[in-house]
This record gives C-alpha cells, sequence and structure tokens, in this order.
C-alpha cells in the first residue's frame, strides 16, 4: 500500500508537470530547440578536460533552469536506472583488461565522461517534457511545418508519436518497478536487467499495437 500510495505522489519520469513558470510559458518550439542545442553540445567531441568543463556548464545551466520550473534538479535523474546499467555494462567493457587482469585507467575516463554525457542528456529530456506536453511540441511543429511548406512529410506525427513512446517507456518501466517490489524483489542488478528486458519486450509489443491502429485508421 505504501508503494501505491509513493507511486500516486511521485510523477512519471519525462511526464509533465503543470505549473505557472516562465519554463512553462516560454513557446514549445522555443524550449524543445534550446534543450535539443544543449543535448548536442553534450556529445561535443574534445578532450577529458574540456569535455569536463562543458559538462559541468551543462549540468549547471539545467540545474538554474529547473529551479526556475519550480522542479527539484535531482529529480530530473528520476527513471535513469536503465541508463546507469548501460554505463556499467560500457565500465565492464572499457574499463576492465582480462589478460592480463588490470584496470584500464583510460578506458574508465572515457566511460565516466561518456556516462556523464547521457545521464545530462537523459535530465535535459526530461526537463522538457516535465515543461512541455506533447501536444504543445506537435503544434510547434506542425506551425513549422506550415511555414516551410512540408505538411505531406508530416515529421510532426512521427515526432510526437516517438515522445509518446518515450513516456509510455517510463509508464512501463515504473509500472514493472511497482510489480517487482510488491513480490518482494531486492533493488540490485538482476532487478535492472530483469525489468530491462521485460520493459523493451512490453516497447515491442505496444509498437506492434501503434502500428496496426495507424495502418486501420488509413485504410478507413
Amino acid at each position: 500500500m505504501a508503494d501505491l500510495n509513493r507511486r500516486k505522489d511521485t510523477p512519471t519520469p519525462w511526464s509533465y508537470q503543470k505549473g505557472f513558470t516562465l519554463l512553462h510559458r516560454l513557446p514549445a518550439g522555443l524550449k524543445l530547440t534550446f534543450l535539443l542545442l544543449l543535448s548536442l553540445a553534450v556529445f561535443f567531441p574534445g578532450a577529458a578536460s574540456q569535455s569536463t568543463i562543458i559538462l559541468s556548464g551543462i549540468a549547471l545551466i539545467l540545474i538554474i533552469l529547473s529551479l526556475i520550473a519550480r522542479r527539484n534538479p535531482l529529480g530530473l535523474l528520476r527513471g535513469s536506472g536503465p541508463l546507469v546499467f548501460m554505463v556499467l555494462a560500457v565500465f565492464l567493457f572499457r574499463g576492465l583488461e582480462i589478460s592480463p587482469l588490470r584496470i584500464n585507467i583510460v578506458g574508465l575516463k572515457e566511460t565516466a565522461i561518456f556516462g556523464a554525457r547521457i545521464v545530462i542528456a537523459f535530465c535535459a529530456g526530461s526537463l522538457l517534457f516535465s515543461v512541455t506536453t506533447p501536444w504543445e511540441i506537435r503544434k510547434s511543429l506542425s506551425h513549422f511545418e506550415s511555414v516551410i511548406h512540408l505538411e505531406k512529410l508530416r515529421f510532426s506525427l512521427g515526432i510526437s508519436l516517438m515522445l509518446g513512446f518515450l513516456k509510455n517507456f517510463f509508464v512501463i518501466w515504473e509500472d514493472l518497478n511497482l510489480a517487482w517490489r510488491a513480490r518482494g524483489g531486492g533493488n540490485n542488478l538482476k532487478r535492472l536487467v530483469t525489468l530491462m528486458f521485460l520493459s523493451i519486450e512490453k516497447m515491442i509489443k505496444k509498437a506492434a499495437e501503434t502500428a496496426v491502429a495507424l495502418e486501420s485508421r488509413a485504410t478507413l
């Protein structure tokens, strides 16, 4: 019962949280463009020291923006468990050498920077969708389509579907987490591995159902 109450009180990762702050009122296209540029800057190539400075600066910007939006900066990390699992997998691949058994310092540094990039990009997306609804983003993209006369491409629909799948993934992940805890499962690596594959399976089924629904609408 406590898990159910916690689920109600805690928003789903990458879900919209109603508010009237400056970030909420800004045009969706502006927010999407700015945070997309931030996400691209995260992966700007360079030396380790240069990457560290860039990542630190972007992280500071996200913290300031989250405070403006009246969001807990740490809350942007909610739902990043699968990313942590992926970073750990990369660490095992890049940070350890089997023959002879030793730690690869260079590989370890690269893994740390890679993990920081992934997590910061995740936080940027989390902040965007906490202050912008998918409908607002689709409306902004549709307007952009009309301006450049590319309505027939309907890329706004494709992006909206993609964004919907991102949210669906976290809804599925949270439901599986709740079921795992209700059955007495622990918070360990086994949980991440098990729930990751279950989430992928459910997302594939969801994608198939969406494709069938879109095809049936097209034939009507």
